[in-house]
């Protein structure tokens, strides 16, 4: 049978790493886990890290948020890996007599030795700390990604023919080229802790949020006392704060702006909020004395260079709230193993990620400043496939997995709810650091895989009658996937109508039709053409 000419789903697409959604979501569906297992890792090799901890940026473009929720597709990436049978490893090239060193063992500097050695080049990875993993081990908390996870992706790694050499701090990227490396990729993560410049900063009782989660993982926690004040709104901050109930303290957040600019997941701040951590929204410290922390309001001001709206202290307010102990999780930035090199993001080619030492290349929080799992999976991607052509490859890294049967575009009606994964209870995951969340069994996996949209398989064809388009963007309102956009042109009534300029993007849920005042919007559903 013919198999159908896909065009690329918008989850896809939102995917960093370019993980084909839909098509291991299918194999998941009819009951396939080792073939859906097998999709996944053609572009990722850490399929069982994403299902854990991956902040699925493909959820938040996925076609069926369209009638109701998105598909829960990190949790479906978990399922395969965890059900999947272990895989043969691909098979790699010939040796290639050349050699390259990676700088790093966080997810961008083990992804690019991985595909490193599948074409044949001899890979050392160079990890100052005592194990491999980077923050992968040490920045997350084992109840959000246990060690198992992250040694079991490791080992197979290293199965490719990756050497580990842990315990070595790298001070020189051209050092290591002097040692008869041909090529080093400097993928440090983004370890160093920013700083607030307040006064009492320095206190005993100050700690930044990195230092105490790789404490605590390294099972060398330090005593907080009953009260911990964590300072901070991104994921680091959350997970310091939900660490330290773990050790038995009260703990108040504070974050300098609302709620609705908090950079840290909606998912972990909820689950912080269940788990007894109180957010204070709005309020930033000023200073740290003995026992408390002096803060001040805060309100929202003009946007600033992020976009984001800046904070301004309010005259007058300042307060105080009881301390024992201050995690300071504020930002991050990288450590260069280049002489001379302040901290902060590598200049790279854009397009090969070299930087202007021959033969030197950078990846991951080395460049984008800190960066999500898939993110940096994704650089170390791309700084394979660089450094392979420097290295006299082709730079197709890829190792495509057999493609699925021809299908049809199969899905749950519109408003079948999203299945729920069993969560422990608050109480429970204050005992410990056991797993959070517990993984579908295969009839949930089944029902949940069954809502996908199957949007690759989908083609319609959107249509905007101009002459009687009133500009009123409802359409554009409605339609989260960017099919519309607003005409140069004016009609004759005066009005700039709608334009359907990214009709490939429809997936055919109507709404637009629906809510047209005008009934100036035709869809066509059309066959996508079969392919040999």
């Amino acid at each position: 049978m013919n198999a159908l000419a896909a065009k690329m789903a918008p989850c896809q697409e939102a995917c960093p790493a370019g993980v084909d959604v839909p098509r291991y979501v299918r194999h998941l569906r009819d009951g396939r886990f080792t073939e859906a297992l097998a999709v996944v890792r053609e572009r990722i090799p850490f399929p069982l890290v994403c299902g854990h901890a991956c902040f699925h940026p493909c959820e938040a473009k996925c076609g069926r948020r369209q009638l109701d929720d998105a598909v829960a597709i990190r949790m479906l990436k978990r399922t395969a890996a965890e059900q999947g049978e272990s895989l043969a490893l691909a098979e790699a090239r010939p040796a290639s007599g050349r050699t390259a060193a990676v700088i790093g063992s966080g997810p961008a500097g083990l992804t690019a030795a991985w595909y490193l050695a599948l074409q044949g080049h001899a890979v050392t990875v160079f990890e100052a700390l005592e194990r491999a993993g980077g923050m992968l081990r040490f920045g997350i908390p084992a109840f959000r990604l246990p060690d198992e996870a992250v040694d079991a992706e490791i080992v197979r790694i290293v199965q490719a023919g990756v050497k580990l050499r842990t315990g070595v701090r790298i001070a020189s990227a051209q050092a290591l080229l002097q040692q008869g490396f041909d090529a080093v990729l400097i993928a440090t993560g983004a370890w160093r802790s920013a700083r607030m410049g307040i006064q009492g900063e320095d206190s005993p009782h100050v700690l930044d949020g990195l230092s105490f989660l790789r404490r605590v993982k390294a099972g060398a926690a330090p005593r907080l006392g009953q009260r911990v004040v964590v300072v901070g709104g991104g994921n680091t901050a959350l997970d310091a704060a939900r660490v330290s109930r773990r050790l038995g303290a009260q703990v108040t957040q504070l974050y300098r702006r609302g709620a609705a600019q908090m950079p840290a997941s909606a998912e972990e701040v909820a689950a912080a909020l269940e788990e007894g951590v109180a957010i204070d929204y709005l309020c930033a410290p000023v200073r740290i004395a003995a026992g408390q922390v002096i803060c001040v309001r805060m309100a929202l001001g003009a946007a600033d260079a992020s976009g984001r709206a800046q904070p301004v202290p309010l005259a007058g307010s300042e307060y105080a709230i009881a301390a024992d102990t201050v995690i300071v999780a504020v930002g991050q930035s990288v450590e260069l193993p280049v002489p001379g090199a302040s901290a902060g993001a590598a200049q790279v080619d854009p397009a090969t990620l070299a930087t202007d030492i021959g033969g030197v290349f950078a990846a991951g929080d080395s460049v984008l400043g800190p960066a999500s799992i898939i993110e940096a999976i994704a650089q170390g991607r791309r700084a394979a496939a660089a450094m392979d052509s420097f290295l006299g490859g082709d730079g197709a890294i890829d190792r495509p997995a057999a493609a699925d049967p021809a299908a049809a575009p199969i899905a749950s009606a519109r408003g079948t709810p999203r299945q729920q994964w069993r969560i422990i209870g608050s109480e429970l995951r204050l005992r410990g650091f056991d797993l959070v969340e517990q993984a579908y069994d295969p009839a949930a996996t089944a029902a949940e895989a069954t809502r996908c949209l199957s949007c690759d398989l989908r083609d319609y064809a959107v249509e905007v009658n101009p002459a009687v388009c009133k500009d009123c963007g409802y359409c554009a309102e409605v339609c989260e996937l960017g099919v519309f956009s607003r005409s140069d042109q004016f009609n004759a009534a005066g009005y700039q109508p709608a334009v359907a300029d990214r009709s490939e993007r429809c997936i055919g849920c109507l709404n637009c039709i629906y809510i047209c005042p005008d009934f100036a919007i035709t869809v066509t559903q059309r066959a996508l053409q079969p392919t040999a």
